[in-house]
């Protein structure tokens, strides 16, 4: 995307190498619809991201809604895992995500163990 449509919170990740990062974490074949899944995690090492611009970061047009979770709220991670409404895809890319950012993360996170299987 062209540096001038970048909103805001974007340009200022942008500007700074290392305010952010994304790593692919993963890719599968769904045999259910026959795609092929990416999984990725976007982080944000930038401690001044959230309080500046969290009141500014909207969902895209496909969300009804966007909801919030803590990286350090172990039990409500876990809740959410255990969510009936999640895509077969869309649980494969956030536990792969989790995953990764438990052993990237330190102390800025308390998630519960995630054992992945085939």
């Amino acid at each position: 995307m062209h540096p001038a449509r970048l909103s805001e919170p974007m340009r200022w990740l942008m500007v700074e190498p290392g305010r952010m990062r994304t790593e692919c974490t993963g890719f599968g074949f769904n045999l259910v619809s026959g795609n092929y899944e990416f999984a990725a995690l976007v982080v944000i090492e930038d401690e001044e991201f959230w309080p500046r611009f969290g009141g500014v970061v909207e969902a895209n047009w496909e969300v009804s809604g966007l909801r919030q979770y803590s990286s350090l709220d172990r039990e409500l991670v876990g809740e959410l895992i255990t969510d009936e409404k999640w895509t077969n895809e869309g649980l494969f890319a956030f536990l792969l995500g989790l995953r990764r950012l438990s052993e990237i993360g330190g102390a800025r996170v308390s998630l519960p163990p995630i054992d992945l299987r085939c």
